[in-house]
């Protein structure tokens, strides 16, 4: 029996990276969010306390976006790892940036402030991390063990 119309939007790949991407985002955010707040809370000053978080959040994003949402065993950790290190260091900025305009000029609260921001910054990232990070390139070079999916 064929899968009706609607199911079958259902199964689409980007659908399913789309949550998976989810997922992982919403992990990566928490823990992010939870390393930011511990190091504002202890003192550490606001803009930094974003860079350690996003360091450690960028760590296990790219882990689980490589092996699982994307399933992008197949791309060197020096292609995919520098392309994913660009997108999170534009992302960081423009987080950055953004949080100290709601801080200094709007006085939004620190930890309100980056919690405002998370949402936006995952949904935009994804659709750069699909197709530039972890999409098929002609003349990419592999990864150095054949035959990982």
């Amino acid at each position: 029996m064929a899968a009706d119309p609607p199911r079958r939007r259902l199964d689409a790949p980007i659908l399913r990276q789309l949550v998976k991407y989810g997922i992982v985002g919403a992990s990566n955010t928490a823990l992010t969010f939870a390393i930011y707040t511990v190091c504002v809370e202890i003192g550490v000053l606001y803009l930094f306390a974003l860079i350690i978080g996003y360091l450690a959040g960028g760590l296990n994003s790219y882990m689980f976006h490589r092996h699982w949402t994307f399933r992008a065993r197949h791309l060197s950790h020096a292609s995919s790892g520098s392309r994913f290190a660009v997108v999170q260091g534009f992302a960081i900025a423009a987080n950055l940036l953004l949080l100290y305009v709601l801080v200094h000029h709007l006085h939004v609260d620190k930890i309100a402030g980056q919690a405002l921001l998370s949402v936006p910054v995952v949904g935009i990232t994804f659709f750069i991390n699909r197709k530039w990070t972890f999409g098929r390139h002609a003349g990419e070079p592999l990864a150095s063990q054949p035959g990982i999916r």
